[in-house]
């Protein structure tokens, strides 16, 4: 989530930090920052911002990405002490921050509810009725509309589907807005998650694979050369994966 939003957001303005300090020692805090550098959002910024944070008027976006766990009481522990201690250290007010937890597996009903997340903002996006989770928004990407700005991050949502749709949006739409270093990015995320079942993260892909995903992109999107200096980045032992003998060997 870091290397994508760093390609996506850093173009337009938005700093974006990975391995938050919020202390002055260590430990670091697993999440992201978004930084905003202009009074609010521009229109560029805003075509590459998902629903929630979108939304938000603060200048300070701390997110914590949870990839394959599921909510838990840590997750909004750990999102608050992240919270709390940049304000801290930054010196800023509370209003000049908010704090996401964004899923990429859609949680249970119940298991939301729990943390009294029953208010549904928009779809996607839930607020918290619990004094103690309120200043947290929580974000579900398989739920989030199928729309360019949300397809920028759906793109890592568990289920399959769901990423099928947000690559066709970014291929049909946003690959003409990007630059060559992050539609190698995309090529490479295409590789490891296109391709997979829901929550499968496991599979690698052949050159020859490689080569039909860049079919895949259309030659007016993506060059032959382009695609060849891609294939040169694959490991040998994937490549000769993806070798198949056309007859029986002697």
């Amino acid at each position: 989530m870091g290397r994508l939003l760093k390609f996506l957001l850093a173009p337009v303005g938005i700093t974006v930090l990975t391995d938050v300090k919020v202390m002055s020692q260590p430990p670091e805090a697993d999440v992201l920052l978004l930084k905003l550098k202009s009074p609010k959002w521009t229109k560029k910024q805003l075509e590459r911002l998902p629903d929630g944070i979108r939304d938000s008027t603060a200048h300070h976006i701390l997110i914590e990405f949870k990839a394959t766990e599921s909510l838990n009481k840590g997750t909004f522990t750990q999102a608050s002490g992240y919270e709390y201690f940049y304000i801290r250290s930054q010196k800023i007010t509370d209003n000049e921050i908010q704090t996401f937890v964004m899923c990429a597996k859609q949680p249970q009903k119940a298991n939301r509810e729990q943390y009294g997340y029953t208010i549904r903002v928009q779809a996607g996006i839930s607020q918290s009725t619990n004094i103690a989770y309120e200043h947290i928004t929580l974000i579900s990407l398989n739920e989030l509309p199928d729309e360019l700005h949300n397809a920028w991050v759906t793109c890592l949502a568990s289920k399959k589907l769901k990423r099928l749709k947000a690559f066709n949006l970014l291929k049909s739409q946003g690959f003409k807005q990007i630059p060559k270093p992050f539609k190698g990015f995309l090529v490479e995320l295409w590789q490891h998650i296109s391709i997979k079942g829901d929550d499968d993260m496991t599979l690698e892909l052949s050159p020859n694979e490689i080569k039909a995903i860049g079919k895949m992109w259309e030659p007016s999107l993506f060059t032959q050369d382009e695609i060849e200096e891609l294939v040169l980045k694959v490991s040998p032992e994937v490549r000769l994966r993806g070798l198949k003998p056309s007859m029986p060997l002697s």
